[in-house]
């Protein structure tokens, strides 16, 4: 995953821009080569010509980013996609629940938050931020593993030794 992901997903988004007093100066974008949230009159203003930028929405109260914008910067498979007028999006962060919240047995659900999804065999994530956690959570399982299998193969090679050596060499006591 690119470093400015983390940042990005920890973001928000459409607050009023602290630069631009104008009517419709909501951060609805992204510049990734800045790490900042722009206005449309920020991005007029020519400082991010030549910078990658995503455009943000809103789908039922949370952050999603169109998905062949963010196909071109992460791997995108396993996540599960949504239509919001007429564009396939994909979320930041976890949706909001629908129905009770009970699960029915075998309905299949994100791995990480155990959101419900639509297609089971073609998704494993709800949002970004969930397949960035799994992600994050195999690294450090397999970095485990890893320093455990190496652990094991020094003590078979005889390489770790005793912390501290001996005084000397042990003495019997006098036989009386």
């Amino acid at each position: 995953m690119p470093g400015w992901l983390g940042p990005f997903l920890k973001r928000t988004f459409f607050g009023s821009c602290l630069v631009h007093e104008l009517q419709k100066n909501e951060l609805n974008r992204y510049c990734i080569t800045c790490d900042l949230a722009l206005c449309r009159y920020c991005i007029s203003s020519d400082k991010h010509n030549d910078h990658k930028l995503l455009k943000i929405y809103r789908h039922v109260y949370k952050d999603v980013v169109p998905l062949d914008e963010m196909e071109i910067h992460i791997d995108c498979s396993k996540i599960q996609p949504y239509k919001c007028n007429k564009k396939w999006v994909i979320s930041l962060n976890p949706l909001p629940h629908c129905g009770s919240g009970s699960q029915i047995v075998g309905d299949a659900t994100c791995y990480i938050c155990k959101r419900r999804l639509n297609d089971p065999d073609q998704y494993r994530f709800c949002c970004i931020s969930c397949k960035v956690e799994a992600l994050s959570r195999k690294r450090n399982e397999a970095s485990c593993a890893l320093r455990a299998i190496e652990a094991f193969e020094a003590i078979q090679n005889g390489e770790i030794r005793r912390k501290r050596r001996r005084k000397g060499y042990p003495h019997r006591a006098p036989i009386q």
